[in-house]
């Protein structure tokens, strides 16, 4: 059996919502922030984060929030700032994805931003923060981590 049959993708109708839920939870009941610790090997692409705004609506309509609630999302490094390839390197991926959210129409619905600090859901905020962390980063006490892990490596 090759490593491919041993895993499954992720899929839009049950994975992304399973991981929106577990952000609105924490966000709007532990007054927390939700962030998925993905390891450094692992390269989210543009059609992830579509995915995860179409997901959102959809969820978003389902639960009753505000249509104007937007997901947005703090994408944090170690190093975020101080090592000025992979600096470039990231704001080139923010860039491709910004434009991919512009011509799939999802603008409305999810914002991505590059930070050093994972943001603090606020109480009457018009948005659920939702954080993606490389492992080793520094996480404030308002962070909930959530491990990704890769088949053969837990």
């Amino acid at each position: 059996m090759t490593a491919t049959q041993n895993t499954s993708a992720i899929s839009t109708d049950n994975t992304l919502k399973t991981l929106l839920c577990h952000a609105v939870a924490a966000n709007r009941s532990e007054q927390k922030t939700l962030a998925l610790v993905v390891p450094k090997i692992v390269s989210l692409q543009p059609a992830f984060f579509c995915d995860l705004a179409r997901s959102w609506r959809q969820l978003r309509d389902q639960l009753g929030i505000a249509p104007k609630t937007i997901l947005r999302i703090d994408y944090c490094t170690a190093e975020a700032g101080l090592d000025w390839i992979r600096s470039i390197r990231r704001r080139f991926d923010l860039y491709r994805c910004l434009r991919a959210f512009q011509r799939q129409g999802l603008s409305d619905s999810i914002s991505l931003t590059n930070c050093l600090v994972i943001s603090r859901p606020a109480e009457s905020s018009e948005s659920v923060v939702l954080g993606i962390s490389e492992p080793g980063a520094t996480l404030p006490k308002w962070v909930k981590p959530a491990q990704m892990s890769l088949p053969g490596n837990s």
